[in-house]
């Protein structure tokens, strides 16, 4: 494989890209609101919105109660369709 990957150009590591600190808060919010994610039957079901509201008043973040809730919620919707596919 490593020669493979040698003789198509692959073979360097590739930096992640930098995020700014809004994102970086965002991506913080999310990983800390995931921890408390509830399942039924081994699924991951969508982060509740009392919690995220709740976890980003706690932590005060910089957003509005709306926006926290659209943001993370449509990562949130990300996440879901991504473990969906993992489970297949």
């Amino acid at each position: 494989m490593a020669t493979i990957a040698a003789k198509l150009g692959l073979s360097q590591k590739v930096e992640p890209p930098e995020i700014d600190d809004r994102c970086a808060q965002w991506l913080n919010l999310f990983g800390a609101a995931s921890r408390g994610r509830p399942y039924t039957n081994g699924q991951p079901l969508a982060l509740p919105p009392l919690d995220v509201l709740d976890l980003a008043d706690r932590l005060s973040f910089p957003a509005q109660p709306e926006e926290a809730l659209e943001v993370i919620g449509e990562m949130d919707s990300e996440w879901l369709e991504w473990a969906r596919k993992q489970s297949k």
